[in-house]
């Protein structure tokens, strides 16, 4: 990443980079902040709930030792909350980090696609070291999605059924509350209870937001240009491919046949999208997101209509 920015050199590709830089900056303190909260009410839901039932461990715990006198339950209780605000904050710049690497990847496929637009060169020597350019970098990007793909798609697997069984599990938490039950949790219970589901759906959409905006994002200004055109947004075309329609859109018919032709190569490789996936089996996009809550809805209406069945 530090390479790619010493290779700006335009004011119009340095300002692309930079949304997307500040984006993933934004992102990763707002995670932060959010997880700093969850801890904070979960915090506070254990201590209200020591008022009416004694002494509570922060996790529900078993020890080899007596724990609940004075000062080792202070000091226990202090440790694991410090341990859980280093895990929950760690396990987040994870999700934020790989979100970075995306973004940044998006950024250097929108400076490729200038590039390709203003291939146009007043000497051959020119337009053949151009064209050298930009066809090594759209490798190294491939190649670079490729890595993020090798080293991070089981884990990204685990995240997502992770994430959709805590959902259907909050769920069937949920389908307590409305059964009747929910009369007997406190609002600071309640309040956390929500709160959670809130983080876990935004930590799913995290990444099926990067694979959105790496698989069918485009440019800003060619949105506005096809939408002025009357086009829908259904017939944008992806953002990875997009250098295919950069490559149609440069003054290709002023080339010279052989010259022309080496575009077909780019356009050829281009085709194939750049994709985010977990395990392979799956890629993270708004489709899969829909298809996850789906999923949970589903489930929690099967189980509410089962428990209304046996009442």
């Amino acid at each position: 990443m530090e390479e790619d920015w010493k290779e700006v050199s335009k004011k119009e590709d340095e300002k692309k980079m930079m949304k997307y830089a500040k984006f993933s900056r934004n992102l990763a303190t707002k995670a932060t902040a959010v997880c700093s909260v969850l801890i904070l009410v979960y915090t506070v839901k254990r201590c209200l709930s020591m008022n009416t039932e004694g002494r509570l461990y922060f996790f529900p715990a078993y020890f080899p030792f007596e724990a609940m006198t004075s000062p080792i339950f202070e000091l226990k209780f202090i440790g694991t909350m410090i341990g859980a605000t280093y895990y929950t904050v760690t396990y987040t710049a994870v999700d934020t980090f790989l979100a970075m690497l995306v973004l940044h990847v998006c950024g250097q496929l929108s400076r490729l696609q200038n590039e390709l637009i203003n291939l146009n060169s007043s000497t051959r020597e020119e337009f053949h070291f151009k064209l050298s350019y930009i066809v090594k970098r759209h490798d190294y990007l491939n190649r670079f999605i490729e890595t993020i793909e090798d080293e991070f798609n089981i884990m990204l697997l685990f995240q997502i059924l992770g994430c959709t069984v805590q959902l259907c599990m909050e769920c069937f938490q949920g389908l307590l509350l409305m059964a009747g039950k929910g009369e007997q949790i406190p609002l600071i219970e309640m309040f956390f209870f929500a709160f959670y589901i809130v983080y876990v759906l935004l930590q799913l959409y995290l990444y099926c937001y990067v694979g959105e905006r790496l698989w069918s994002e485009v440019d800003e200004t060619l949105m506005v240009k096809k939408c002025n055109t009357k086009l829908s947004y259904k017939n944008l075309s992806f953002q990875s491919t997009e250098v295919a329609r950069a490559a149609y859109e440069c003054k290709w018919y002023e080339f010279l046949p052989n010259e022309a032709r080496s575009l077909i190569l780019i356009i050829r490789r281009s085709r194939s999208p750049l994709r985010l996936t977990a395990g392979k089996f799956c890629t993270f996009n708004h489709e899969l997101y829909n298809s996850v809550l789906k999923t949970s809805m589903g489930y929690l209406s099967v189980l509410r209509a089962t428990m209304i069945k046996e009442e």
